[in-house]
């Protein structure tokens, strides 16, 4: 005869599976009885049970690490439980409650739909000897902001067993099975920590941009700690982690200069683009997600916005906490910071120190030759006859995203075919220009 499968389960895979009034239910009856329910059990209580050791004797192996971390462990270990199937039996977190499952966004598939994984949020999950490792362990994660831990639990006597476990687990952070790394990343504040979603593929050439030779040369330089000789600096102990400061009027091309650079990169770094809040508020977490993906880009976009000058006599706490932030990245390997600014005279001087920053770099103003470059690349699709030096002398002083409205005016006012004249007439007009009215109304 065949013994029921389900008859085999165990009390914590009944009260997994059953409903909430259900185990109210057990709860009380436990209670009657002098008994527990399971979910009222700690983890250790959880697994000195399934380890079958005594409470003295359990070990625990931990890691507390950024929280896109314990969602990327998490996830790992869904893995790992669906590998292992029917031998894993998942328990309670405790506190009376349920195992809890949070969804991981992957961003965009190939067909352009929106994927989600769910993984374990907060949970311990017992793998047998021979399952995970040869010697029976659970896995505990609790990614609650102000817990966000990952941890082995083990006897006392397989603690080196954990502790490899958990290296493994950790250093599969920084390969293939990371679903997020080398990807573009976007990075806010929820709940008092950072939280990183997937932002759109950045692909941005170098061809589209019309800067001067020498600046091509100054960024050549800077990638290379990242490609050419990464590995020498690394040798020679001179480390891989650079700053980056991008200073130009609004404009000038900063922003798609960071686009080409973190196309450059697609795949061997993980470009993390922090908003204003998460710069102001969490840059050493900010910093610290490097740990998670391995080969970082940090892009701090319009930097001058969030930090203040000493000689302000405001709030210097977002300049101290990114002084401090940046000086401790000299520890760190593999991560490239790249901020941008319209006016570096804002900054604090202690901002713009070699210690924080190797490199800055100043976008010129588009002279007459670029000008006419950056117009031939917007028009050179339509096929018309225009005398692109002609008009770039119109252009005098304009930025490249001031030439390329003057385009684009063009064509919402003419379409596909327009004249000379007619784009020398919006040149000189202004009207391509965003003005306010700053008259007074009654």
């Amino acid at each position: 005869m065949t013994a029921d499968p389900k008859s085999s389960r165990s009390v914590d895979e009944i009260l997994t599976a059953a409903s909430d009034e259900s185990r109210a239910a057990l709860k009380v009856l436990g209670e009657l009885v002098g008994n527990e329910p399971a979910s009222v059990a700690t983890p250790a209580q959880f697994a000195t049970r399934h380890l079958g050791i005594d409470p003295l004797a359990l070990a625990s192996t931990r890691f507390t690490g950024p929280s896109t971390s314990l969602s990327i462990l998490g996830n790992m270990l869904r893995l790992e439980i669906a590998k292992h199937g029917d031998a894993v039996i998942i328990g309670s977190p405790g506190d009376g409650l349920p195992p809890t499952w949070s969804q991981l966004d992957l961003g965009l598939d190939e067909h352009g739909a929106n994927t989600q994984v769910t993984v374990p949020g907060r949970l311990v999950a017992f793998f047998p000897a021979g399952t995970l490792a040869a010697k029976g362990l659970c896995v505990l994660v609790d990614d609650r902001h102000w817990s966000r831990e990952f941890a082995i639990l083990s006897a006392n006597a397989d603690k080196g067993v954990a502790e490899g476990l958990l290296a493994s687990f950790r250093e599969r952070l920084k390969s293939g099975d990371n679903p997020l790394r080398g990807r573009v990343l976007q990075a806010s504040v929820n709940d008092g920590c950072i939280r990183v979603g997937v932002s759109p593929a950045i692909d941005s050439r170098r061809e589209g941009l019309i800067l001067p030779d020498a600046l091509w040369r100054e960024i050549d330089v800077f990638l290379a700690a990242a490609t050419t000789r990464r590995e020498l600096l690394r040798s020679l102990g001179l480390g891989t982690s650079r700053g980056l400061l991008i200073a130009g009027p609004p404009g000038v091309g900063k922003t798609h200069l960071v686009r080409v650079i973190a196309s450059s990169l697609v795949g061997q770094y993980t470009t993390i683009l922090a908003d204003a809040t998460s710069m102001r508020h969490a840059l050493a977490d900010l910093y610290a997600e490097s740990d998670t993906f391995g080969p970082t880009l940090i892009v701090l976009d319009d930097i001058d916005l969030v930090l203040g000058h000493r000689d302000s006599g405001g709030d210097n706490t977002a300049l101290a906490d990114f002084l401090a932030t940046l000086d401790g990245v000299r520890q760190r390997e593999d991560v490239l910071t790249i901020a941008t600014t319209n006016d570096p005279k804002s900054l604090d001087p202690a901002a713009q120190r070699s210690s924080r920053f190797d490199m800055i770099i100043t976008l010129p103003m588009p002279d007459a030759q670029s000008r006419a470059r950056i117009l031939g690349r917007h028009l050179e699709p339509l096929g018309l006859e225009i005398d692109l030096h002609a008009m770039a002398e119109h252009l005098e002083g304009a930025t490249g995203a001031d030439v390329r409205e003057v385009v684009r005016r063009a064509i919402l006012e003419h379409g596909s075919s327009f004249t000379q004249g007619q784009l020398t007439d919006i040149a000189l007009s202004g009207r391509w220009r965003a003005t306010v009215n700053r008259r007074k109304y009654l």
